[in-house]
């Protein structure tokens, strides 16, 4: 039987996949989507929290933080975002 703190954590779990395949455009639900779907199982809540202030962010902006154009805000965790960009170069790298 799964507790309620264990429900509510699978159930954040759901919503923030849910979100990162979800985005708006096809490119940031491939790039978001493909990183949410290798690393959340490794992200504790801290972590969670910052993925979710992340995905907070436009599309324009993350997809320009993540190509290195830069843009008209800036980011405000850099090391999520190397994370995701590094976990994009390995996927492209390995022709995934």
């Amino acid at each position: 039987m799964t507790s309620a703190t264990d429900q509510a954590h699978i159930d954040r779990l759901k919503r923030i996949k849910y979100r990162a395949h979800h985005r708006g455009t096809q490119e940031m639900d491939i790039i978001l989507g493909g990183f949410v779907d290798s690393e959340i199982k490794n992200f504790d809540a801290a972590m969670l929290d910052r993925l979710e202030a992340l995905m907070n962010e436009t599309d324009a902006d993350l997809y320009q933080w993540i190509i290195g154009q830069p843009g008209t805000t800036q980011c405000q965790d850099v090391e999520l975002l190397d994370m995701i960009i590094a976990h994009q170069r390995e996927k492209a790298g390995s022709g995934a």
